[in-house]
């Protein structure tokens, strides 16, 4: 044949056959999605009219026909075992539809067999006129009476179903590979058919009508130097290690995954894979729904390790066969290739696809987001900066774009926290997509961001969300145990201790709600190998990760060791004030890369001198030097960040020390804060750490501070109306999950009681969070008694609580078999309500007019009412279209006047239970953006 087609994967040879299918008999072929397809990969109801290019004579079918795609990922090279496989895939379609029980209807009229499978042609004895005697035959043997059992009932049903199936035909590999030379339109969107080593020589052959001399070298430089230039990752970057860089594919891990639609398990490699094998054209379209995926996960779920090693799958696989390319490449692209392969996949991408991946946090500090920016402009100036052959231009590589696949990782959108610039980005994004769909460009977008405080579900009909299941247990330990040979290599002793330790932790009810994230498993093992303890809740871990490296760093022979032997609280102090710092520098558009000068530092260090009673201008002007000297090696957790400065390499070490920044200090004090930052996504990492720390530290009257603080911080808060859209039972449903109170029966019970009130939001947008952190919870029988009722009650309450506690109810299987082992189902599976209330006549016309009442007789200045007047006709357009950019603003402007808050949050509540789409609206829309506001100066 003259096209390799096992050079596809499932996915992309299915997309093929759709093409050809759909350019041989026109649009009335429906290409099908992924998942349960009920035997049809296409279909068509109506007429399919043969050419009798496959030499029988012309034909006309007319009814409903099934195209069934079956993949051989090796072809034999002995015909007949090819032959062989191929009657059995089809064998055990022809059983699935001849059996009633098994529920595919309608039975089709006909069926076309498409296959990568070579048939020999020989009349009688050839491979195609075996299987068309096989298919014969079954379809016949329903006729024979001696086949019945007992009344033959199942034999007359299977014979009915069989007997509608009239004519069928072979696509084999020869067809195909035919099909292919004749519609050339076909063959230039499967770039596989390409080499690597074609595409860059002559590439303005494969593009038409690019400069040439601009792209080509550009984009080979790029890709050979992102090759190694991003093959590796540094246990330094999480505050641990010898600078050595370990190979990004030892340590990259497939995480199970879980979409919005449920369907079979997968995993996050295994799902991006193989929607990037597909073909992303809108025309023909053959993926069905969004195309691009946004990839969400919690803090130290690996989601940029697992980014770089994408973009890494798809680098190797575009210059696997280039000619060009060194030792060491080669090296990286046979790791990468093996790793894939670990996993399950086949090995390198067979869609080949040009990557890119770009650093949000950066491409907002550097002024990628002006009003005038585009990401295709940024794209050229990263990819010019990486080669030294000039500049490449954003039309070339539109140019290119538009003639080869992409694939485009935009990481980190949850560090762009600005309201503003995170509004004009999203809606870069969402131009970007759309003029690429308008452009019929083959391309695939990845977005990363967090899931804490991700409601605007960018472009529903473009994006699909996943979310990042956490480790199961068996996996942990793998990881941890990869991790741990890759850092200590031959220390063979180490390496068994901390195999022993993290197996005891996997036993621990304790310690296996530890042992969910690729971050967290890595510090357990750096821990266990500094003799430390591990502790129950994430505080108390990475608390106990920082005393280790200080630990390790003070036992080092040097200047710096000594350094840190006598000034260790001092050092704590400085971690503790940049860490606050960057993390108030973060929320802002102009500085989202939280790094800091080194005269910056010196100031923040000179403070901390000063004020323990140092003459750092003076004195001790020496020992303020060797601080700042010490910080550009490293210093602890501070690192150097190149030119950019000094900083923390892992988000959430920054957030652990602003917490323990916002945590120093009188009670009062402490308490203020943590009620400032209490609704704000960009903090709520760095509240749950503060949190951790208050529990770690036995002063019940702070603990009983803290859990009270929960209780009411949605009280007095109209700003951003509190008593509408609570944050309150999201956070404490934090607390709950993060293990902190579990010591502590009567705090543990209470925060449990307000997370329950989460059941009466509406159209909540993380309902499997809900349903892992109430499964995580139940470990106890008390609390597995005290969830269930609480999902009951749920389900006769409002119908918001209804609709939420059924979701909720719907994902705790999934939410069971994601955290494993040790935990006694939850499980509510089929539950009714016990009753609801219904709603009495004119009830809903009351809460309007009482809403109307109190807006109209609350005792207020003629300006006051004037700015109620003005946010009341935001909120009743909000009712009418829903989402609203311009709605939202002149919501949130009204709202910032305490009066005209608190007089609008009293009517709101009147109405509230009777209009949950508007709660909803509200809490995602203009509410959401007041929450993000940059709140580091009052916290200061």
């Amino acid at each position: 044949m003259q096209h390799n087609l096992e050079q596809l994967g499932p996915g992309g040879f299915q997309d093929l056959a759709a093409a050809l299918a759909i350019a041989e008999f026109g649009p009335q072929v429906q290409a099908l999605g992924s998942g349960r397809d009920g035997g049809r990969d296409m279909c068509c109801d109506g007429s399919l009219t043969w050419s009798g290019t496959d030499g029988s004579h012309a034909e006309t079918w007319d009814g409903y026909t099934v195209f069934q795609v079956k993949q051989k990922e090796q072809i034999d090279s002995v015909q007949q075992k090819n032959a062989e496989w191929l009657w059995r895939q089809v064998k055990r379609e022809l059983e699935t539809w001849a059996d009633p029980e098994k529920g595919r209807n309608p039975v089709p009229d006909y069926m076309v067999i498409v296959s990568n499978v070579p048939l020999t042609p020989y009349p009688g004895a050839g491979g195609i006129d075996s299987l068309n005697r096989n298919i014969k035959n079954f379809i016949t043997s329903f006729d024979d009476v001696t086949r019945d059992i007992g009344d033959g009932h199942d034999r007359r049903a299977r014979k009915v179903r069989m007997s509608r199936i009239r004519d069928w035909r072979i696509w084999d590999g020869n067809q195909i590979d035919a099909l292919i030379t004749k519609h050339q339109s076909v063959r230039r969107n499967f770039k596989a058919f390409l080499t690597v080593g074609d595409l860059f020589a002559s590439l303005a052959a494969v593009t038409d009508r690019l400069p040439v001399e601009q792209l080509e070298p550009g984009l080979r430089t790029h890709a050979r130097t992102q090759l190694t230039g991003e093959h590796y990752i540094y246990f330094d970057e999480a505050g641990y290690g010898d600078g050595i860089g370990t190979p990004l594919e030892d340590v990259a891990i497939d995480l199970p995954i879980a979409t919005p639609t449920g369907g079979k398990p997968s995993t996050v490699f295994g799902y991006v894979l193989g929607r990037g094998e597909r073909v992303l054209k809108s025309d023909p379209r053959l993926v069905v729904g969004p195309r691009h995926i946004v990839i969400v996960g919690g803090p130290g779920n690996g989601k940029t390790t697992i980014s770089k090693f994408l973009v890494q799958a798809f680098r190797a696989a575009l210059l696997a066969d280039a000619a060009s390319l060194s030792d060491d490449h080669r090296s990286i692209i046979d790791g990468t290739r093996k790793t894939l392969k670990s996993m399950g996949r086949t090995g390198l991408p067979k869609h080949r696809r040009w990557p890119m991946r770009i650093d949000l946090a950066e491409y907002a500090a550097e002024q990628g987001l002006d009003e005038e920016a585009t990401l295709l402009q940024w794209i050229a100036h990263k990819v010019s900066k990486r080669s030294n052959v000039g500049m490449v231009t954003p039309g070339a590589l539109d140019s290119w774009m538009k003639q080869w696949p992409w694939f485009l990782v935009l990481d980190g959108l949850d560090e762009v926290t600005e309201p503003h610039i995170r509004k004009r980005l999203i809606r870069q994004i969402t131009e970007f997509v759309t003029d690429a769909d308008g452009d019929n460009c083959d391309l695939l977008v990845i977005v990363t961001t967090r899931p804490t405080g991700y409601v605007e579900n960018i472009a529903p009909t473009q994006f699909e969300r996943i979310d990042l299941s956490h480790l199961e247990i068996g996996q942990a330990l793998s990881y941890g145990m990869r991790a741990t040979q890759v850092r200590l290599k031959s220390d063979l002793d180490k390496i068994d201790r901390i195999a022993a330790q993290l197996h005891q932790a996997a036993d621990s009810d304790a310690l296996q709600n530890l042992m969910r994230t690729p971050l967290q498993v890595l510090i357990m093992t750096i821990i266990i190998e500094g003799a430390g303890r591990l502790a129950p809740d994430r505080y108390s871990l990475f608390w106990g990760y920082f005393e280790t490296v200080l630990r390790r760093e003070r036992s080092k022979v040097g200047s710096f060791a000594r350094l840190l032997q006598e000034n260790s609280s001092h050092i704590l102090d400085l971690h503790q004030r940049v860490g606050f710092e960057l993390q108030v520098r973060s929320e802002s558009s102009d500085g989202s890369m939280a790094t800091m000068r080194p005269d910056e530092l010196k100031r923040i260090a000179w403070q901390v001198l000063h004020e323990a009673g140092f003459k750092p201008s003076e004195a001790d002007a020496g020992l303020l030097d060797k601080i700042v000297t010490a910080a550009t090696h490293r210093l602890v957790l501070l690192a150097p960040h190149g030119s950019d400065g000094l900083g923390f390499d892992v988000r959430s070490l920054q957030e652990l020390m602003a917490a323990k920044w916002m945590t120093s200090g009188t009670p009062d004090a402490v308490r203020k804060r943590l009620a400032v930052a209490a609704a704000s996504p960009h903090w709520r990492n760095s509240w749950i750490f503060a949190a951790g720390s208050i529990f770690a530290d036995p002063r019940v009257h702070e603990q009983e501070a803290l859990v009270y603080l929960v209780e009411h911080v949605d009280e007095e808060a109209p700003r951003r109306l509190g008593s509408i859209c609570p944050v309150g039972p999201a956070l404490a449903l934090d607390l709950v999950d993060d293990g902190m109170a579990r010591a502590y029966p009567r705090f543990f019970d209470r925060l449990l009681s307000q997370a329950f009130k989460i059941l009466e939001a509406p159209q909540i947008t993380d309902p499997l969070a809900v349903a892992r952190a109430f499964v995580r919870a139940s470990r106890a029988d008390r609390v597995r008694v005290t969830i269930a009722d609480a999902l009951r009650a749920g389900l006769s309450g409002s119908p918001a609580a209804q609709e939420t506690s059924a979701s909720v109810i719907a994902l705790l299987g999934t939410a069971n078999r994601e955290v494993g082992a040790g935990i006694r189902p939850l499980t509510l599976a089929g539950l009714k309500p016990k009753g609801t209330r219904a709603a009495r006549a004119g009830e809903y016309e009351h809460a309007w007019n009482q809403y109307r009442t109190e807006l109209q007789e609350w005792p207020s200045t003629p300006a006051v009412r004037g700015c109620v007047e003005y946010a009341d006709q935001a909120v009743r357009r909000l009712l009418a279209v829903g989402e609203s950019e311009s709605e939202g603003a002149a919501l949130q402007d009204a709202l910032a006047d305490d009066e005209v808050a608190q007089i609008l949050e009293w009517a709101l509540g009147r109405v509230a239970i009777h209009e949950p789409t508007l709660v909803a609206t509200l809490r995602d829309g203009p509410i959401q953006a007041i929450n993000r506001l940059p709140i580091g100066e009052v916290l200061r």
